[in-house]
């Protein structure tokens, strides 16, 4: 007696793992898009940081100048005099302001600079999660429409076998 061959399944088999493959591809997408948005949001606290650590660097500076200066002035006073730590003191007043006014255009350049990173940022990102979202979109209808015509060829498959079987030599 020999063993029936039950084709339905086997169809249902091979069309079985085309739907996994295929889920597979898309998920690795989905991974793809989450890696995307994370390093884009590392991107975004990175500017964010930097220029959060160029603002401190920038008061720790004018406050170390101001106390080196007060510091200073004072050593003078006690060894020199008023007279001598008063010209001194208004030496370093006039120089701290030039250094004061050179670092305000280096700051304000490096402000300018991280607006303008942050607004390309900030499209960058727009733009990319618009892409994103339509990736996201045509992924699902992609993802429906081949799921629709995998249960269509499979029915036609065995729509075709059952046509068949009366004239099948093996049962």
């Amino acid at each position: 007696m020999m063993a029936t061959v039950n084709y339905h399944s086997m169809i249902d088999a091979v069309w079985e793992q085309w739907s996994k493959g295929l889920n597979h591809v898309y998920e690795s997408n989905k991974q793809l898009e989450s890696w995307t948005k994370q390093a884009l949001e590392q991107q975004k606290e990175l500017f964010a940081t930097t220029f959060e650590q160029l603002q401190e660097v920038d008061d720790k500076w004018k406050e170390d100048a101001k106390e080196v200066q007060v510091k200073t002035v004072e050593s003078i006073r006690k060894t020199a005099g008023d007279a001598v730590a008063n010209s001194y003191e208004e030496w370093s007043n006039r120089a701290h302001e030039a250094l004061q006014k050179l670092q305000d255009v280096t700051l304000s350049q490096s402000k300018t600079n991280y607006a303008l990173v942050q607004q390309a940022q900030k499209q960058y990102e727009q733009v990319v999660s618009q892409l994103l979202s339509e990736q996201h979109k045509t992924r699902d209808e992609f993802q429906q429409l081949t799921d629709k015509y995998m249960e269509q060829l499979k029915s036609f498959q065995k729509s075709f076998l059952d046509s068949l079987e009366p004239y099948s030599l093996v049962k």
